[in-house]
């Protein structure tokens, strides 16, 4: 197409896998401990037993945080298949519709 965008799908494709598998081979086996762990306010000593509550509170809202990232990288490796789908569905329509063109009299 003269003076337009080249989409190059594979490259989306080659995206949306890093976007899906990068975050989860980082964050999956390492949030599965967070949420797992086993601490008790004695873990904190008989000083700082108080602040426990308020440290479990923040631990589960990291891991919330990490889980809603892992969700939201997957949604969007999701979005860029479907979009490198619809371009290689584009692309086949106008070439048949141009080839179909040529051949009229």
């Amino acid at each position: 197409m003269a003076g337009g965008q080249k989409v190059e799908t594979a490259q989306l494709t080659k995206a949306a896998k890093a976007l899906s598998e990068v975050p989860k081979h980082a964050l999956e086996q390492s949030l599965g401990a967070v949420k797992d762990v086993q601490l008790t306010p004695a873990d904190f000593g008989v000083a700082h037993q108080g602040s426990f509550d308020q440290y479990k509170h923040g631990v589960e809202r990291l891991a919330a945080m990490a889980d809603s990232y892992l969700k939201a990288s997957d949604t969007f490796a999701q979005k860029l298949n479907a979009a490198g789908g619809q371009y290689d569905a584009y692309e086949g329509d106008a070439a048949d519709a141009a080839t179909g063109a040529g051949g009229r009299k």
